[in-house]
This record gives C-alpha cells, structure tokens and sequence, in this order.
C-alpha cells in the first residue's frame, strides 16, 4: 500500500499498536503477584492462535465501530456507464478497507478485498476509471474519492499481478498526460494527481522488478506515459521514483547515472 496518508483514520494507527501491545502484555504473567504451582507451559504455536485470535477479535470490533461512524454515499442510478449496484459494492470494499486502517487485520483484510473486486465483473474497470477520470471519482465515491484513488492504485497493482497490466499502464498514461496538460506542466502540479502518478509507477516498478529499468531500456517508463519532451515538473516524479528505488540497491552515484540513462533517452 502507498505511503500516502489516510487523514481520516491517520491518527489512530499509533493507538492500534499500542493496542496490539496491550494485548501481548496482558497474556504475561504479573511478577508482583504470589508465585503460583508452576503449570506446564502451552505450546508456542496454541499461544500465538490463542494471541492472534484476541488480536483479531479486537480489530473486527473496532472496525465495525468505524463502518457505522463513516458516512454512507447515496450513487446515482447511473455513474460513468456503471449501474449503481456495481458502483456501490466498490464502495462498499473501499469502506472496509478504509476503516482497518493501522489494525491488526488491515494487510489480510485489504487482500481479501482487493480480489473480490478484481474476481467481480466490473471491478478493475470502475478502479481505473477512479484514476482516470476525476469528475467519475467525486459522482461515484464523493467524500471518499481521494480514499478511492488510493484503494484504487492498490487494485489495479494486483491486477498487474496477475498480468492484466493494461489498467495500470493506462491510468498512469491518463494521469501523465493531465499533469502535462495542466497549465503546460509549467505550473504547479496538481498534488493529489502527482501522488496517484506517483504510486502508480512504484506499483509498476514493484510488478516488473527493478532490473525492468536498470538496464537502461526505456520501454516500461514509455509504457508509463512518459516521453523525454514532457514538461520538467511531470518528468521529475518519474525521476524521483526512479532515482530512489535504483539507490537502494545500487547507490546514489550509479542510480542517478542509471536515472539520467533513461529520461534522457
């Protein structure tokens, strides 16, 4: 998942830690208390079901406390080609999604949900068109649009996975050429596009490996939207990306070497 902020929930993942913590330490013993006739331990693995269960427990409970808390869109009969039962059960996924955020259950969970959407008829198409299509993503998802691009990335980086990698190349083509449109990518970029811009070409590069651009073919960047003649501002998110993943594993001298290589092409 990016590491874009979920403001709605971005104060509580702390809490859910220390929560996680709680638990743990209320299974130990208390050392103030009277030594009791020493009982065979249990088995390491029956203690980490019997933790992982509590943990569990707790999260689905606090999760369910969110869902009714959060705002429930009314969609239209119609958005964007897409009924609304279609659109809604997206919605709905996203919800869930967005009220495990920081718990126990929030990787597991998201999971599950990300391939129910993908395995539904129109999924992977109504999380592209979130990305693409900024009025579709506010008539569609409304307070929750900016949850839903982000939802949305992590949808179609799983669908890449499983080699449908055409949703995630083309919302990133989209998204490039908005940003380039945009006051002819001379001025200031919108923050939230260049943030799905963004993601989208980690996911890419996380899907194909980093060796896909280290040898200097600039095909998959191409494949991305970009072009050696876009605008300055657009093309230095796909430098930025670049350049820190190529560093991490090859050092700041070579990758900024390896970076230049490709978007100078």
């Amino acid at each position: 998942m990016s590491d874009r902020k979920l403001g709605r929930w971005g104060l509580i993942s702390a809490a859910a830690a220390v929560l996680g913590a709680s638990l743990m330490l209320s299974l130990l013993p208390d050392a103030s208390s009277p030594q009791e006739p020493s009982v065979p331990d249990a088995p390491p693995a029956s203690l980490r079901a019997q933790n992982e269960a509590l943990l569990e427990a707790k999260a689905a409970d606090i999760s369910r406390q969110r869902l009714e808390k959060l705002p429930e869109p009314v969609v239209p009969d119609v958005v964007g080609g897409f009924s609304r039962e279609a659109v809604s059960g997206v919605l709905k996924s996203y919800r869930e999604m967005l009220s495990v955020q920081g718990l126990y259950n929030q990787n597991v969970t998201r999971e599950r949900l990300v391939n129910q959407l993908l395995d539904s008829p129109q999924g992977a198409d109504i999380a592209s068109k979130a990305l693409t299509d900024p009025a579709f993503a506010q008539e569609a998802f409304h307070e929750y649009q900016a949850e839903a691009r982000v939802f949305s990335i992590e949808v179609l980086k799983t669908a890449a996975m499983r080699g449908q990698e055409h949703y995630l190349v083309h919302a990133a083509e989209a998204i490039s050429q908005e940003l380039s449109r945009s006051g002819n990518g001379s001025g200031t970029l919108d923050k939230g596009r260049s943030s799905d811009l963004r993601d989208l070409v980690h996911s890419f590069v996380d899907v194909k490996g980093l060796d896909a651009f280290a040898q200097g073919d600039v095909r998959p960047l191409q494949a991305l939207g970009f072009a050696s003649t876009m605008p300055t501002r657009v093309k230095l998110i796909y430098d930025e990306v670049l350049f820190l993943r190529l560093k991490h594993q090859f050092g700041r001298e070579r990758a900024a070497e390896m970076t230049a290589a490709l978007l100078d092409h």
